[in-house]
């Protein structure tokens, strides 16, 4: 631990304040239903719906290729813990997905871009970008093949810990 690092205690508090933030969150967004990563792996037919690759029931966290529920509308972005905004995914590309959802429309770019305007750091940047490039980089940095190769650099590196 370095000098920098909170105690645990100190750690353990404030993980614990964030997932109570996250189940209120849950709760202010709508619905939520019970479901199991086994039943949204059967239903979505244990295909990753990021990287589009097999997933393997077998792997155990926190192997990346275990299985992982992905909230397709983020929690964060007012999504609801319900089966029809769920999918499975690898862990690892769950984890590299983090709360970032790619852009599909123009209003969505249009909204994203007033908010870097608002950054003085990041306007004159904002000021070049037109909705249709931004919507073409989001879709290029969602894509399955970037996931893929994440994914598999991930588990390279996972693999050489020995874990």
């Amino acid at each position: 631990m370095t000098s920098a690092d909170p105690p645990k205690s100190r750690r353990s508090e404030a993980k614990r304040a964030q997932d109570q933030r996250r189940r209120q969150r849950m709760r202010s967004n709508g619905d939520i239903e019970r479901f199991t990563a086994e039943e949204i792996g059967e239903r979505d037919g244990w295909v990753c719906g990021l990287c589009e690759g097999p997933v393997d029931r077998a792997y155990q966290h926190p192997d990346p290729r275990s299985p992982s529920i992905d909230h397709i509308r983020t929690i964060a972005s007012g999504g609801t813990d319900t089966r029809d905004n769920v999918r499975l995914t690898h862990w690892g590309c769950n984890h590299e997905r983090n709360n970032s959802t790619p852009l599909r429309t123009v209003k969505e770019a249009e909204s994203q871009r007033a908010v870097l305007l608002r950054i003085p750091a990041l306007r004159p940047y904002a000021e070049g970008l037109t909705a249709e490039d931004m919507i073409r980089r989001s879709q290029a940095f969602h894509s399955p093949e970037r996931y893929r190769a994440k994914l598999a650099r991930r588990v390279e590196r996972f693999e050489h810990e020995g874990r």
